[in-house]
């Protein structure tokens, strides 16, 4: 039996894993999968051993607090790999757990594959160099990235972005086909979320002063996620609605964006947004200090400029937000410029297929790996 072992730390890595997972069941049933992700992985068919996405952890001090939970998983995991080595590991995303998971697993002989890469771009350049050492196959979904890791020697694939496979050609329920709908998306983790929809249903109020007849709807990952909304959203009307994020952006007029994959789907769904990012003073202050991007916002990184507005820390403010959100409600210049902009975005990420390509490929080390144990003589 075939096996690989998977790690998956966030939401979307979760979903993108999954992808991955039905595509490599697709070419080859047999391949057993397991590991640690979600609930999406789980349902695609992997042996979930622990919902590690599902404990999304954000911010330098949040890490800190949740370090002895992480170290446990972190031996346990190993423990795994001791009692049974997978043929292959494949990691998605999640560097701060996953490359160090990948020095274990290299000194036990494992090979790795590395989905999804660390925004090594952004911070902690060093880390290429650790890749280059541990890592089979690298496999990246931005455009840009390939070329950073040839110039370091390690064998890497463009897959392409799997959102493109993702967003589907949506039904939108019959719940969102009327109204002019606000999307509200404060992110999938717990402490974003509670730093940011204050924040958000601060502007969906003065939104509501200009827009009565405005309908303000929030996506969200899990019905603990659902219940936290609610609870801080009472007395607003708030629509929630679970695991429906697409079917919100493919509805809404305008969106009010937690910094993270969702900027990347609202642009791909070309609907006009700003980005929102907060996190503990102390998150935000290391944050300045090693981060080297003049964007945080995907979809701006993609554009090499700023396409989509950006709210940081201290300016996510209702005075600083409101203004610019009535802006592109509106039928303004802004908007129509912000919608040409998103259009070139999409059109930069070139087709689909991402998932596919990626499975061939981690398939192509399965196989790579196996004929080379069977080679060894006796």
């Amino acid at each position: 039996m075939k096996r690989l072992f998977f790690v998956a730390g966030e939401s979307s890595g979760d979903i993108h894993g999954a992808h991955v997972i039905r595509a490599v069941h697709d070419i080859d049933p047999d391949v057993q999968c397991e590991g640690l992700g979600g609930q999406h992985m789980a349902a695609a068919g992997m042996t979930l051993h622990f919902d590690l996405a599902g404990h999304a952890i954000m911010g330098f001090t949040e890490v800190v607090k949740s370090l002895g939970m992480i170290r446990r998983l972190f031996m346990d995991t190993l423990a795994r790999f001791d009692a049974s080595p997978p043929d292959a590991l494949v990691l998605i995303d999640y560097p701060g757990f996953n490359l160090r998971l990948a020095h274990r697993a290299h000194c036990r002989g494992i090979p790795i594959i590395y989905y999804i890469s660390p925004q090594i771009w952004a911070w902690k350049q060093g880390r290429i160099r650790t890749i280059a050492q541990l890592v089979r196959k690298m496999l990246v979904i931005l455009p840009f990235e390939k070329a950073l890791y040839d110039e370091a020697g390690v064998d890497c694939v463009y897959v392409g972005h799997p959102l493109l496979d993702h967003i589907p050609t949506v039904q939108v329920s019959g719940a969102l086909r009327d109204g002019l709908i606000i999307g509200i998306l404060p992110g999938s983790r717990q402490q974003e979320i509670q730093r940011l929809l204050p924040v958000m249903l601060e502007i969906a109020r003065g939104i509501r002063q200009r827009y009565p007849e405005a309908r303000f709807v929030t996506p969200c990952v899990n019905p603990e996620r659902e219940a936290q909304i609610r609870a801080m959203a009472e007395g607003f009307p708030l629509e929630i609605l679970v695991g429906k994020t697409y079917e919100v952006l493919d509805a809404a007029r305008f969106c009010l964006v937690a910094s993270g994959t969702a900027t990347l789907e609202a642009a791909l769904f070309g609907v006009p947004f700003v980005i929102l990012y907060k996190i503990s003073p102390l998150s935000y202050w290391i944050a300045r200090a090693v981060v080297r991007v003049d964007h945080i916002g995907l979809v701006n990184i993609l554009a090499g400029k700023r396409v989509v507005p950006e709210f940081i820390q201290h300016e996510a403010t209702v005075k600083s937000v409101l203004p610019t959100a009535l802006e592109l409600l509106d039928d303004s210049p802004a908007r129509r410029q912000m919608l040409d902009e998103l259009a070139r975005v999409r059109q930069s990420l070139g087709s689909g297929g991402a998932s596919r390509r990626a499975a061939a490929e981690i398939l192509n080390v399965l196989t790579e790996t196996r004929n080379g144990r069977n080679a060894l003589p006796d």
